[in-house]
């Protein structure tokens, strides 16, 4: 892992908390309030209440992927997403949008392929992809850039 600090906010306080990657596996605690920071390791189905307040209180990069369950190459690009989000506590936070099941959200983003890709960094959305990449590794190169790109 590098050096950089990861930097995750309380869910208790909302205070931005700086956190050494080297620690993100021993249960950091808010540097405010003491509650334990959750640092996602997989992906994390969206929910309609709270995917505004979920896009806009994650610090990093937030990668959301709009996906359905009858689609061959969201299947396909699964692995791929959860290895991803399992590979990169802290500096990526997935989370998958089912369109059959959250049409709201489908029709609110307009979602005419899937999967969709979305990625948002400190709540502002950055970049927007319909259809899956050629490859799987295009999309961890794509991610991977996204994460180190440090001016928007």
């Amino acid at each position: 892992m590098s050096d950089t600090p990861v930097f995750i906010r309380c869910n208790n306080c909302l205070m931005v908390n700086r956190v050494p990657q080297d620690k993100l596996w021993s249960k950091p605690a808010c540097g405010n309030c003491k509650t334990v920071l959750e640092v996602p390791r997989q992906p994390v189905w969206a929910k309609l209440e709270s995917f505004d307040r979920a896009v806009a209180y994650w610090p990093e990069t937030l990668l959301v992927v709009f996906t359905s369950s009858s689609c061959l190459y969201c299947r396909i690009f699964d692995p791929v997403v959860n290895e991803l989000a399992a590979q990169r506590p802290g500096k990526l936070k997935v989370m998958k949008v089912d369109i059959e099941i959250d049409e709201y959200l489908s029709q609110r983003f307009t979602i005419t392929k899937t999967p969709t890709f979305i990625v948002y960094r400190n709540g502002v959305r950055i970049i927007r992809v319909d259809g899956a990449p050629k490859e799987k590794t295009d999309l961890v190169k794509w991610v991977d850039n996204l994460i180190n790109y440090t001016s928007y």
